[in-house]
C-alpha cells in the first residue's frame, strides 16, 4: 500500500486525544516484536511509516472537511484535492483525522469501524 506521492485519510470520532493515541499505539513484546495497533488491525494494514503520518484530535465535531484538515502537512495541496474528490462536507460530524503519507489505502468494503471511517486517497505532490 506504499505509494509515493499519495496521502490516505481516515476521519474519526474520539472522546479524547488519549483515546486517539491509544487507537494508534503500537505495542511491543518483551522480545521487541511489534504488536499492531487497533487501527492497523481493523483496517488490515501490515505496515506504515509512523514518521509519515499525522493524527489530530479536536474538541468539537465538524462536518467541514476543510476544517478537519486545516494545518496538516501540504495543506495547500491536500485540502483542495480532498475537497475536489470527496466534497466540502462530510455526511457525519467528526472530530479527528488520521493521514498516512506515501500510502494509498485501497480497501473499499468494511471501511468504517469503531467510529473510524476511511475517506479516500489523493495525490499530495
Amino acid at each position: 500500500m506504499e505509494q509515493i506521492g499519495y496521502v490516505s485519510l481516515w476521519v474519526c470520532k474520539f472522546s479524547s486525544s488519549e483515546e486517539l493515541e491509544n487507537y494508534l499505539l503500537v505495542a511491543y513484546t518483551e522480545d521487541g516484536d511489534a504488536i499492531p495497533s487497533q487501527f492497523e488491525q481493523e483496517f488490515k494494514i501490515d505496515y506504515y511509516d509512523e514518521d509519515f503520518s499525522e493524527a489530530l484530535y479536536a474538541d468539537e465535531e465538524t462536518l467541514k472537511l476543510l476544517q478537519l484538515l486545516e494545518g496538516c502537512s501540504y495543506d495547500d495541496v491536500v485540502i483542495p484535492n480532498f475537497v475536489e474528490e470527496y466534497g466540502e462536507y462530510l455526511l457525519n460530524g467528526f472530530n479527528s483525522m488520521i493521514l498516512l503519507y506515501d500510502f494509498q489505502y485501497n480497501k473499499k468494503s468494511g471501511n468504517e469501524l469503531s467510529g473510524v471511517k476511511y475517506l479516500g486517497s489523493v495525490r499530495y505532490e
